[in-house]
C-alpha cells in the first residue's frame, strides 16, 4: 500500500508540474520534439546537430511513434505533441524503481524512503517534466546501478545492467565516464561478470547502430562528429563558459539549506554503495573540466546524491532508535519522509524552482492563437524568441518566419519580406514597419509578454526569412 501510494504521488506531482509550453532549454523542443515530428511526418525544422550528424536520434525515434499515433487519432490538434511529451514523462519514471532497488540493497525500509525521496524531491519532479537526454539517461543508468552493486548478481542481471548502462551512454554520451567508473569499481577483476556486462552492452550498441542507420548515418558516426565540433571547434563554448567550481556552487544552491547534510549523507552511505559514490564524483569532476556548464548536465550525480542521502538518513534513524532501545517504527519512517519534504521545500525556495528553470510559454501560446485563425498563412517571431517556438507546438501546419533581432530591439523596421510572408506576428509590441497589423490578444507571465498581431490578406512567402534559413545563417 505504501509503495502504491508513493508511486501514485509521484505521478500526480509530475502531472501537476507538467507544462509542455514552458522550456528549460531549446533542446527539448528543437532536438527531440520537433525531430520526432519530422520523423513521423517527413518534414520539419533541422538544427545543426542533425544537419551535420552530431547527435544520436534515438529519443526522437522513440517519440515519433506516439507522435504518429496522436496525429492519426486527432489530426489538426495538439494530441500528437501531448502523446510524445507524456510518453517521455512516463519513461522518466524509471528513476523510481532505480531508487527503490538501490535502497533495497540495505533493507525494505531504506528502499521505501529512497523511493519516496525520488518521487517527491522537487527537482526529481521538475526534471521529469523536461524533455532532456540527461533525464532519460539518469533513469537508465540509475536503474542499472543496483544490478551491479548487488552481491548476489546473476549473469542475466549483469546483461540487463550492460544493456541499460550502454543505452544510457547512447542517449547521453557525456555520461560515459560515470558508467566506466561504476563498472570498474563494481566488477574489478571479475572477468566472468565483465563478459556478461559486455554482452548486454553489445545489445545496446546494436540498437544504437540501427538507430544511426535509420537516420542515414554510419553507426556511431555522431560520436566523432560531436567531438570534432564541440571540442575541436569549441562550438559548445559559444553558449557560455564557467569556472571549474561552478557545479559546486550550483549543488549548494539547488540542494538548499540542507546541502551540507545531504552531501554528508551521500558520502557516508554503506560501503556497498562506494562504487556509485566514486562514479558520481567522477561525473562531477569530468563535467567541471568542460568549459561550457549547465546544471542539467550533472543531473545524474545530483539525483544519486539525494537518493544516497535518503538511504543514509534511514540508517541514522535506525541508530537513533537503537540507542533509545527501540526498533524503528512506522511513524518514525513517516516523520523522516516529512523531514525530506521540508528539505525539498526549503531547497525549492532557495533555488527558485521551476520559475527559474523553465518558462517562455506566452510565446507558443500567442502563436497558437494566430495559427487557430483559418486565414493564417505565415507566423513571424523575433530572433530572440526563436528557441521557444517550433512547428511541433502548433496544432496545424503554418509556416514560421524569423525577423532579425534588431527589429524587436527597436533598431530596425520589420523587413518587407517578413511582412509579406506572415500575416501573423508574435511580438511583445507592434514592431516598426508593421503597417496594417492589429492586435487581437496577448499572453503574459512574470517575465514575458507575447502579443498576437494579424493583418488581412494573403502571404507571399520569402524563403530568405524562413525559420530554417535563419538557423542556417547563424549556423545553428
Amino acid at each position: 500500500m505504501a509503495i502504491a501510494g508513493i508511486v501514485l504521488l509521484a505521478i500526480v506531482l509530475r502531472l501537476a508540474a507538467f507544462a509542455p509550453f514552458d522550456i528549460s532549454h531549446a533542446d527539448e523542443i528543437m532536438q527531440y520534439l520537433e525531430q520526432a515530428r519530422r520523423l513521423a511526418t517527413g518534414h520539419g525544422i533541422v538544427p545543426w546537430e542533425f544537419r551535420y550528424g552530431a547527435r544520436n536520434g534515438l529519443i526522437a525515434q522513440v517519440l515519433a511513434a506516439p507522435w504518429w499515433l496522436g496525429a492519426q487519432l486527432a489530426p489538426g490538434t495538439l494530441a500528437a505533441m501531448y502523446a510524445a511529451r507524456l510518453t517521455f514523462l512516463a519513461l522518466t519514471l524509471l528513476a523510481l524503481p532505480a531508487a527503490w532497488r538501490l535502497g533495497a540493497l540495505t533493507s525494505r525500509r531504506h528502499a521505501l524512503v529512497a523511493l519516496f525521496v525520488a518521487a517527491a524531491w522537487y527537482e526529481s519532479v521538475l526534471f521529469s517534466t523536461l524533455l532532456l537526454s540527461e533525464v532519460l539517461a539518469t533513469g537508465l543508468i540509475a536503474l542499472a546501478a543496483p544490478l551491479l552493486l548487488d552481491e548476489a548478481r546473476r549473469p542475466a542481471t549483469l546483461r540487463i545492467a550492460g544493456l541499460l548502462l550502454a543505452l544510457g551512454v547512447v542517449v547521453r554520451l557525456q555520461y560515459a565516464p560515470f558508467v566506466a567508473v561504476l563498472a570498474l569499481a563494481s566488477l574489478r577483476a571479475d572477468w566472468k561478470a565483465w563478459g556478461q556486462l559486455i554482452l548486454g552492452g553489445i545489445a545496446a550498441a546494436l540498437i544504437g547502430g540501427a538507430s544511426d542507420l535509420a537516420m542515414g548515418r554510419w553507426p556511431f558516426e555522431w560520436v566523432w562528429v560531436n567531438f570534432a565540433y564541440n571540442i575541436g571547434d569549441a562550438r559548445a563554448a559559444r553558449f557560455g563558459a564557467a569556472p571549474p567550481l561552478e557545479y559546486a556552487r550550483l549543488l549548494l544552491l539547488h540542494l538548499g539549506p540542507s546541502a551540507p547534510f545531504i552531501l554528508a549523507g551521500a558520502v557516508l552511505t554503506p560501503a556497498r554503495y562506494r562504487p556509485l559514490l566514486l562514479a558520481l564524483i567522477a561525473n562531477l569532476v569530468f563535467h567541471s573540466l568542460i568549459a561550457h556548464k549547465e546544471y542539467r548536465f550533472i543531473w545524474l550525480s545530483t539525483f544519486l546524491i539525494v537518493v544516497l542521502a535518503a538511504i543514509s538518513s534511514v540508517s541514522l534513524a535506525e541508530q537513533i532508535a537503537l540507542q533509545r532501545g527501540r526498533a524503528l517504527a512506522g511513524w518514525m519512517l513517516a516523520a523522516l519522509c516529512l523531514a525530506w519534504v521540508g528539505a525539498s521545500l526549503a531547497a525549492e525556495r532557495q533555488s527558485g524552482g521551476a520559475r527559474t528553470m523553465r518558462g517562455g510559454s506566452p510565446i507558443p501560446l500567442a502563436a497558437q492563437t494566430g495559427a487557430a485563425r483559418a486565414e493564417a498563412c505565415g507566423i513571424a517571431i523575433p530572433d530572440q524568441w526563436r528557441a521557444h517556438l517550433v512547428p511541433a507546438l502548433l496544432a496545424r501546419e503554418v509556416p514560421l518566419y524569423v525577423a532579425p533581432a534588431a527589429v524587436m530591439a527597436g533598431k530596425a523596421e520589420l523587413p518587407a519580406g517578413v511582412a509579406a510572408s506572415a500575416n501573423v506576428l508574435v511580438f511583445p509590441a507592434l514592431p516598426p514597419g508593421a503597417a496594417g497589423y492589429f492586435q487581437i490578444s496577448c499572453q503574459t507571465n512574470s517575465a514575458i509578454r507575447a502579443c498576437t498581431y494579424v493583418r488581412p490578406g494573403p502571404c507571399a512567402p520569402d524563403p530568405h526569412w524562413t525559420y530554417q534559413a535563419a538557423l542556417q545563417r547563424e549556423d545553428l
